[in-house]
């Protein structure tokens, strides 16, 4: 739905998902490759998702409490942003359990360092994949709060205070009665 919104409103929406790009870059596209360049091992994956999940939890914090404090549009870009940070913790998740399963499957074997390096390489891409996706839909979301709009999806979790003006609404359809 689009909302008429002054450009103050639009301007504060668009902050976390302007976060969230910042994290994206700076822990996954700027970080963890010059860590991995770097060779400092274990940490080369641990500071940058350190640094990542503490931005998670500041969107996450932030979106719970500007439900109180917010204007309703500017919390729905708040709650949006929040509930995208889930696809990287999936990302992470998956990452993790390929890196644990490696490290039990070469817990004992006496070219475990070679096949560990060759297993985190292949642990970070579904990683990878899920920056590559939360990249564009904040990039979406970004543009959305420039227009005043938030997603169906949003409203119907989050509905809108009736004073807020719809500029565009979904679209209803009408039962044919002849």
């Amino acid at each position: 739905m689009i909302f008429e919104v002054d450009e103050k409103l639009r301007k504060r929406a668009k902050s976390p998902h302007e976060l969230s790009m910042m994290n994206l870059v700076a822990c996954h596209l700027i970080a963890a490759p010059a860590a991995i360049v770097l060779d400092v091992g274990l940490l080369g994956f641990l500071i940058p998702l350190g640094l990542s999940l503490s931005m998670i939890a500041f969107i996450w914090l932030r979106a719970s409490k500007g439900v109180a404090k917010d204007p309703w549009f500017v919390a729905a870009h708040w709650r949006l942003s929040a509930n995208r940070t889930r696809i990287l913790l999936i990302g992470y998740t998956i990452s993790a359990v390929i890196l644990g399963m490696a490290l039990m499957a070469t817990s004992g074997s006496s070219k475990g360092d070679i096949m560990m390096v060759a297993i985190s390489r292949v642990a970070v891409v579904p990683t990878l994949l899920t920056v590559m996706v939360c990249f564009v839909l904040e990039s979406g979301s970004i543009y959305q709060a420039g227009r005043g709009e938030v997603p169906d999806g949003i409203t119907r979790r989050m509905p809108p205070p009736d004073d807020l003006v719809v500029v565009e609404g979904p679209a209803v359809t009408v039962a044919d009665n002849s």
